[in-house]
């Protein structure tokens, strides 16, 4: 069950972080992705079929690190393999100091976002006031993670 529910809830924040690096209006509410390409924009229930095709194919998240499948490539964190890397040999200390608002790894994540020294106590704080959202289970994959932090970021 808490599988089912992992997945859901990843399922559910793709579809909203997808939509935040989509090309202008070139998709539907499902976001980016190969159901985009496939659905476009037609209104109503065919979004939940692009939805479902973004995701079962990882065209979603492909695309938004990629810039392919009608999202746009960040120019701030789009394929930094830096980013990722570290991300994923730093997951137990970056969740710990998210939630704590402060530290190294939280330091090394802002450089390697390339937040302005000026902005990084707010985007600390930012992160750890959304650390639910950041971290939604204990299951939690690093693409799941950095688009989350991406998603939190972009949103203030």
């Amino acid at each position: 069950m808490k599988k089912f529910v992992a997945l859901t809830v990843a399922f559910i924040s793709l579809l909203f972080v997808g939509s935040s690096f989509a090309a202008d209006g070139e998709y539907g509410a499902a976001g980016c992705g190969l159901g985009s390409l496939l659905f476009g924009k037609q209104p109503g229930f065919v979004q939940v079929f692009a939805a479902t095709t973004n995701n079962s194919t990882y065209t979603n998240m492909f695309g938004i690190t990629s810039g392919t499948s009608n999202c746009n490539k960040n120019t701030v964190f789009a394929s930094n393999d830096r980013l990722n890397s570290f991300v994923q040999n730093n997951l137990d200390n970056l969740a710990k100091e998210i939630a704590m608002g402060e530290g190294e790894s939280l330091d090394t994540l802002a450089e390697l976002m390339e937040i302005p020294v000026e902005e990084k106590t707010a985007f600390n704080k930012n992160l750890q006031a959304n650390f639910k959202s950041i971290f939604p289970s204990k299951n939690v994959v690093v693409a799941g993670v950095i688009n989350n932090i991406i998603a939190v970021t972009l949103a203030n």
